[in-house]
């Protein structure tokens, strides 16, 4: 499993996450892949849409998002952000695969 993105939103009483995860990988940048959307609160049971787009139209879904106020966060850094997101995504990449 390859993330693609993940964001952290904490304004306020907000405290939300949105990433993408690589099902399928494409072969280049700019071909279609499999991916699956992620997004919710943090600790919540996340709300997950399969795409299949090229990791360039992920890339720019992003960038809207750090532009929202979403901060980037990087896999070393998750364990400090949201301590129970790897278990969170296991669950809603099992279920995307299915959805496949």
């Amino acid at each position: 499993m390859r993330y693609a993105h993940i964001g952290w939103c904490k304004e306020g009483n907000h405290d939300k996450v949105w990433g993408a995860i690589c099902l399928q990988e494409p072969e280049h940048y700019y071909t279609s892949g499999k991916y699956v959307t992620f997004w919710g609160r943090r600790g919540a049971k996340l709300q997950t849409k399969i795409l299949e787009c090229t990791e360039f139209k992920i890339s720019e879904m992003f960038r809207k998002k750090t532009n929202n106020g979403y901060t980037p966060v990087y896999k070393q850094d998750l364990d400090d952000v949201y301590p129970e997101f790897q278990q969170d995504l296991e669950k809603t990449a099992f279920w995307a695969t299915l959805k496949i």
